[in-house]
């Protein structure tokens, strides 16, 4: 008797997993305001967790509840630091396609400015 695969490849975008074809959601459809909310609604739990937990006197249920909201948080940070990334690459990328249209003494004074500036 030939061996079986459950998960087998049927269209782009989807699974067949033991004769049900089910949709994989692509990557390129990912927003990051999502992961956020995911961030914040993880936390939000966490914290509830926490006082519910302390509430009960359940250990269990506070300890749930810090891991939670430490996760939560984590994924909070974890995408503004993505998003501060992305503002940062932007605006080097602008600042350099500027810098190029400029003529050489041009270019030259206005670096010297942006270094006079930072310091």
């Amino acid at each position: 008797m030939p061996r079986r695969r459950l998960a087998t490849p049927t269209k782009r975008g989807h699974v067949g997993f033991a004769g049900v074809a089910v949709r994989v959601p692509d990557v390129t459809d990912h927003d990051p305001s999502k992961e956020r909310t995911v961030g914040l609604a993880v936390g939000a739990g966490g914290v509830l967790a926490l006082v519910a937990g302390r509430l009960l006197g359940s250990a269990v249920l506070e300890a749930f509840g810090v891991v939670a909201a430490i996760t939560g948080g984590g994924i909070y940070a974890h995408q503004k630091v993505v998003e501060r990334d992305a503002k940062i690459e932007e605006a080097e990328t602008t600042i350099h396609s500027e810098l190029d249209d400029l003529d050489p003494v041009a270019r030259a004074q206005v670096l010297e400015d942006l270094a006079r500036s930072a310091l």
